[in-house]
């Protein structure tokens, strides 16, 4: 799974005829490269967004990220973006197996349906609290 090779191997694909499934590659893919991308851009939104609402009288859901802010602003971007990060690409890493491929589009479509969901209390809640 990790090698010296990794993203600058030449591997796409498995060494033999045949191995398509269950095998670890050097360069995952576009598409993959893609999804990790988009998951850490929105994994940054999804903080912005927090700290906006926080600084509007929100609150922060999850007990951990909780923690993390407790820490300072700084920090809880850091470790919010840095556990995101490293949990899409490990699930990119396992590109070729059902669940990670899964997964990894649950992360995605998770952050996606997270980013829609800020942005609808920023500019449909939020106001009415304040006016």
């Amino acid at each position: 799974m990790l090698s010296r090779y990794l993203f600058r191997g030449r591997r796409r694909g498995g060494r033999r005829d045949g191995e398509t499934a269950h095998v670890y590659v050097d360069r995952p893919g576009p598409r993959v490269l893609g999804a990790i991308a988009l998951v850490a851009v929105l994994s940054l939104c999804d903080a912005a967004f927090t700290l906006y609402e926080l600084s509007q009288g929100g609150t922060e859901a999850n007990p951990v990220m909780r923690a993390a802010l407790s820490l300072g602003n700084t920090p809880f971007i850091l470790i919010k973006t840095v556990v995101t990060v490293v949990g899409a690409m490990f699930l990119g890493l396992h590109k070729n197996w059902p669940l990670g491929r899964r997964c990894l589009s649950i992360a995605l479509w998770g952050y996606l349906f997270l980013t829609v969901y800020h942005l609808y209390g920023i500019f449909f809640y939020l106001p009415k609290l304040s006016g």
